[in-house]
């Protein structure tokens, strides 16, 4: 008995080859889907990030903040927020004296940079910690900082209720993804006695 070829003819190759086009045309969309769907969601996740991260720390640090000392100064989109706080340096020491004052430790400011669409931070220690500190807030340097979050658009900050609280709005975008908030924050010397805020 003659053994059978086992060699694919040239019709088969053909049908083969077609069904493997006809399987890739199938895939490939699916595949771009999948991975603008990936990108987008990447995008996404950096763009909320930056917003909780930006949101939580400055939250955190104008609630340890002196409220008189809050000042906002805006020179075309940037902003520079300046206020004192009684968190040390170090984190370390109590913001007590022995009288049961507050003592006032650290400049702590946060700017805003529309052409680079960053917030940086910065902290500064009081020439002298004191209970009345009667400073001007320090000039802005760049070099002295740290990044906060990337990708901001819109960073508007105020205050109300005679420069006590301090809302500020947040908008970050990386790609097609945003991401925004509104904190609206009073320090903790006045949060017990207000409702509401």
């Amino acid at each position: 008995m003659k053994a059978r070829s086992r060699a694919f003819t040239l019709a088969e190759t053909v049908v083969g080859f077609g069904i493997f086009l006809l399987l890739l045309g199938f895939f490939i969309p699916i595949m771009r889907i999948c991975w603008k769907a990936w990108k987008h969601g990447d995008h996404l996740q950096t763009a909320q990030r930056d917003t909780l991260a930006l949101s939580y720390r400055l939250r955190r640090d104008y609630t340890s903040a002196k409220p008189e000392s809050l000042a906002i100064l805006r020179t075309g989109p940037n902003v520079l927020i300046s206020f004192v706080s009684y968190e040390s340096v170090q984190g370390t020491e109590t913001m007590w004296n022995d009288a049961g004052e507050i003592v006032w430790r650290k400049w702590v400011q946060y700017f805003f940079d529309a052409s680079q669409h960053t917030v940086r931070r910065r902290e500064l220690a009081l020439s002298a910690p004191s209970t009345e500190p009667n400073e001007p807030p320090p000039i802005w340097d760049p070099d002295k900082t740290l990044k906060v979050a990337s990708h901001v658009t819109l960073f508007q900050a105020q205050s109300n209720s005679l420069d006590v609280k301090l809302v500020v709005k947040i908008l970050t975008e990386e790609e097609e993804a945003s991401s925004a908030t509104q904190i609206s924050v009073l320090p903790s010397v006045y949060a017990l006695d207000t409702v509401g805020y």
